[in-house]
């Protein structure tokens, strides 16, 4: 059974002639208003094939005919994959795969209840979480190691993540030449060596624009580091509308699209061919109160768009999902029910958000199986139904005949095995009674014993000693003098 979301419906939000207008004006607006490079080796490799490059103002200017080019190049086929190959994500346009949300600074003591930074023994845990959930296929670490060196707290993310999970990891911390250099060397070490990454990328690097028109120096450097050295590439837009983009949809999306097909271009011109993944999450502004709507009806359609235009481009998506709310509860499960329906239902392919709130700075444990839940009910959904001689069951009907039921029938037996019927393990359908006696337990508090049974009981193979050796010297050859001079070990 493929691993993922099987997709069997879809719905469609813009039609072919939109998604051209779309992409035509995406070109329009980069060959007349260009993007700001910060990166001097990026502006030397725009200008020496054929952009107008501006030295004083770093506006780069991109014809047409080289973003196309930049398409044709860009690889066709990725698989994400995993330290157990069981967890291989196969990027094929077919099949959704849902990712944790990354990078949150605060976690919520899951023994106190109180608000704290965020520790690497938080990413142990989630890590732990993530790899035992069903409807949670590709890692990210959720948040940071903050009481560990400032100067390798990503590399100490990475690491937990990396004893503590199966599955893909993503991570979102490689902003500088020397950040890739350490997590690429990571990587290389946990596939057992660069042929083997390259053939089998354990690890990927998701990278974002800044809107509106901007790419940083440090994120761009890395990011053509990353390309010629195997780690598969998200570039993801975010400009808000309303903020950092126009207040339509399409406005923002046109913002973004330009962001996304100017840093394809640039390392498909270093390393043509490289593993690139189309991303955007264009949540607008709320204009009452300064927060990014993450979560909102919004910000599902412009993921939803930002999917149809990806694969308008043969690209799989990448998109986002968040949520406002400050605890677990109704408007958490509203908000990530919205934001992911719409996603998932358009085609999505990397569905990113599970389990962070706040705007995806604060990590709840329990939200993360809350998020399983929801997937699970948005999978039946999207998997949709079919008409054949198994699903018409026209001999089962004779056989059973009138007035009788199809409990003891093998047929039935058969297709609850095979998941036609969703099975929650938080949704309560028992009666009043049953569930009064048993505790009265919301959802909340049934998510809350999942995540203290799977945080006690499961448990994922570690990195062999000598592999883990490595990794520490990685860690350690990357850690930087303090302020004075002074390097404070972890």
């Amino acid at each position: 059974m493929a691993y993922g979301i099987k997709r069997g419906v879809r719905f469609q939000i813009l039609s072919e002639s939109d998604l051209d207008r779309i992409h035509w004006g995406t070109l329009h607006v980069l060959e007349k208003v260009g993007v700001q490079v910060d990166s001097v080796a990026c502006r030397k490799l725009l200008k020496d094939n054929g952009c107008d490059v501006d030295e004083k103002t770093r506006i780069v200017r991109v014809p047409s005919h080289l973003v196309e080019w930049a398409l044709e190049k860009k690889k066709s086929s990725i698989t994400l994959a995993g330290r157990n190959p069981k967890y291989d994500a196969k990027l094929d346009l077919n099949h959704s795969y849902m990712t944790a949300n990354g990078n949150g600074a605060v976690a919520v003591d899951f023994e106190t209840g109180k608000r704290r930074p965020s520790m690497k023994k938080d990413v142990v845990n989630s890590s732990r979480i993530i790899d035992y959930l069903q409807n949670v296929h590709i890692h990210w670490p959720m948040v940071s190691s903050t009481d560990q060196h400032p100067s390798t707290m990503h590399l100490h993310d990475l690491d937990a993540s990396m004893n503590n999970t199966e599955k893909h990891i993503m991570y979102e911390t490689g902003v500088t030449i020397s950040d890739a250099k350490s997590l690429t060397e990571m990587g290389y070490i946990a596939a057992g060596g660069e042929k083997e990454f390259r053939q089998r990328p354990v690890q990927s690097c998701l990278q974002c624009t800044y809107a509106p028109l901007q790419h940083d120096a440090g994120v761009m450097d890395a990011s053509l580091y990353f390309a010629e050295m195997g780690v598969p590439l998200v570039f993801f837009g975010m400009p808000q509308p309303g903020a950092t983009g126009p207040a339509t949809l399409v406005g923002s999306l046109v913002v973004g699209n330009a962001e996304v097909l100017s840093a394809l271009t640039m390392t498909q011109l270093h390393a043509p061919g490289a593993a690139v993944i189309y991303g955007m999450g264009n949540a607008p502004l709320d204009m009452r109160t300064t927060i990014r709507a993450g979560g909102s009806p919004e910000h599902a359609l412009s993921s939803a768009m930002a999917t149809e235009l990806a694969h308008h481009y043969g690209m799989p998506s990448c998109v986002g999902v968040s949520a406002t709310a400050k605890q677990p509860g109704d408007q958490a499960i509203l908000e990530y029910y919205t934001g992911c329906a719409g996603p998932l239902l358009a085609g999505a392919d990397l569905m990113c958000g599970i389990g962070l709130l706040e705007d995806s700075s604060c990590l709840f444990y329990e939200q993360i199986v809350i998020d399983n839940e929801i997937v699970g009910v948005i999978s039946r959904l999207i998997r949709g139904e079919w008409a054949d001689d198994v699903t018409l069951a026209l001999d089962v009907i004779e056989k059973v005949g009138v007035g009788k039921n199809y409990l003891a029938q093998k047929h039935t037996v058969q297709h609850l095995r095979s998941g036609d019927h969703f099975m929650p393990e938080l949704i309560d359908r028992r009666s009043f009674d049953s569930w009064s006696a048993d505790g009265s337990k919301s959802l909340v508090d049934k998510a809350r014993d999942k995540t203290k049974w799977i945080l006690a009981n499961h448990k994922v193979p570690a990195l062999d000693s000598d592999t883990q050796a490595k990794v520490n010297a990685v860690i350690e050859k990357a850690k930087k003098p303090m302020w004075g001079g002074e390097t404070k070990r972890a």
